[in-house]
């Protein structure tokens, strides 16, 4: 059993990761051959990533520690998700849905606004 510490440094180093790359020029120019669907779609991934990060930052972990433990197989599979995803930014897709579901853990853990 990981220690909630852990738990909250990985999947904060994950997610402020994952807004480092999304907002690199190489995946920019991976987005630009997508559809304007997923564009739209990716930016409101990235919204939504600095929401969860913001929202993860300031939460109090000793407030948050006992929900970051029930979910800590969830957590460890998003930020696994996420470090993989994010190999290879060329699958778009892959990389919005890692990014959703690491999102939807966050979401169980604090309320995000």
């Amino acid at each position: 059993m990981a220690a909630a510490s852990d738990l909250y440094s990985d999947l904060l180093a994950a997610l402020t990761t994952a807004r480092s790359t999304i907002l690199s020029p190489e995946w920019q120019t991976e987005l630009d051959q997508e559809s304007p669907d997923v564009r739209v779609a990716a930016g409101k991934a990235g919204m939504d990533l600095q929401g969860a990060i913001l929202t993860l930052s300031n939460a109090n972990l000793s407030e948050i520690a006992a929900q970051m433990q029930a979910n800590e197989t969830d957590l460890i599979s998003a930020t696994n998700g996420l470090t993989q995803a994010f190999e290879d930014i060329t699958k778009v897709q892959s990389v919005l849905s890692s990014i959703t579901k690491a999102i939807t853990i966050v979401g169980k853990i604090v309320t995000l606004v």
